[in-house]
C-alpha cells in the first residue's frame, strides 16, 4: 500500500475509531460490489477507505455527536468532501480526489466509481449501529431506500443486493470487520 495511504489510514484511526470502522466497511462493501461488476476491486477498496478522509480535519465533537446536528454543524460536516479532495490532490492521489469530493452529490450524472462509493457509504450509514442519533435500518429497508432514491444505475444497486445477500461474502465481511475492530 502506498505510504501516503497508510499515513492517512493511521490518521483516521487516531482521529476517530468510528471514522476508520465506517471507512473500512465502505471499502469492503464497495470492493465486493466491484467484484460482482468485474471492476478493479483494489481501486474500489482504496477509494472506500479514503472517501471520508477529509473528516480528519473536523472536530471530534461533531463526528461523535449523539443527537441530530444543527444546520450550522451539518454545513461544517459537509465540508469534509472538499477537505478530502484537497488532501488527496496534495498527496498526488488524484484518482481518489474526485470520489472524495462528489460522494454526497446525489445526482444521476455521477461517474460509476462515485456512484459505487456513494451507494456503499449510504448503505453502511443506514445500517450502522454507530449512528447514535438514529436507529439503524435493516438491510432490506436500506436497499429499498436506495432504489427509491432513483439516482443510481440499476446494475450497481443489483450488485449491492447480490453482495449483501451472499452468505459466503457475509461471513467473509464479518471476519474482516471483527479483525479490524479487534
Amino acid at each position: 500500500m502506498d505510504e501516503s495511504i497508510s499515513i492517512l489510514i493511521q490518521l483516521m484511526s487516531e482521529k476517530n475509531p468510528t471514522l476508520l470502522t465506517h471507512s473500512l466497511n465502505v471499502a469492503m462493501l464497495s470492493s465486493l460490489m466491484a467484484e460482482k461488476l468485474e471492476y478493479d476491486c483494489h481501486y474500489f477498496y482504496t477509494a472506500g477507505l479514503l472517501h471520508d478522509v477529509g473528516k480528519i480535519l473536523l472536530p471530534n465533537s461533531l463526528l461523535d455527536k449523539s443527537i441530530q446536528l444543527t444546520s450550522e454543524e451539518l454545513q461544517i460536516i459537509k465540508n469534509h468532501t472538499y477537505y478530502g479532495s484537497m488532501i488527496l490532490t496534495t498527496l498526488n492521489l488524484k484518482e481518489y480526489a474526485h470520489i472524495a469530493l462528489n460522494h454526497h452529490n446525489d445526482t444521476q450524472s455521477q461517474a460509476i466509481n462515485v456512484q459505487i462509493i456513494s451507494i456503499a457509504d449510504k448503505f453502511e450509514a443506514m445500517t450502522s449501529f454507530a449512528r447514535y442519533y438514529k436507529k439503524p435500518k435493516t438491510k432490506e429497508q436500506a436497499l429499498e431506500e436506495l432504489y427509491t432514491l432513483n439516482i443510481y444505475e440499476q446494475k450497481l444497486l443489483y450488485a449491492l443486493e447480490k453482495t449483501i445477500f451472499d452468505k459466503k461474502q457475509q461471513r467473509a465481511c464479518e471476519n474482516v470487520k471483527a479483525r479490524a475492530e479487534g
